[in-house]
């Protein structure tokens, strides 16, 4: 039986830190960047936790489990929307 409860606490930590990594990097390299460039950002930002998630779900061996998948995903999307969130509200 898949302890979910677990899981979700794991991914919250990758989450936590891959969003701190991409504040590091928005802070360095994108803070005074604007248009194509900080789209780009978005959308790696974006891709990365995908990426995350299907990397999640494979070292745990639950890529065909339905329900871990759904809350890995819903988890990730919610860190990817307050970082795109957080990054549109720096920008204006």
């Amino acid at each position: 039986m898949t302890d979910y409860d677990k899981l979700e606490k794991e991914l919250h930590k990758d989450c936590e830190e891959l969003s701190k990594d991409f504040v590091k990097q928005y802070n360095e390299n994108y803070i005074s960047a604007g248009g194509a460039k900080l789209d780009a950002f978005i959308y790696e930002m974006q891709q990365e936790f995908n990426n995350t998630a299907i990397k999640f779900l494979q070292q745990r061996h639950l890529l065909h489990n339905k329900e871990a998948k759904k809350r890995t995903l819903n988890i990730t999307k919610h860190y990817a929307k307050n970082c795109v969130e957080h990054f549109s509200k720096v920008t204006k």
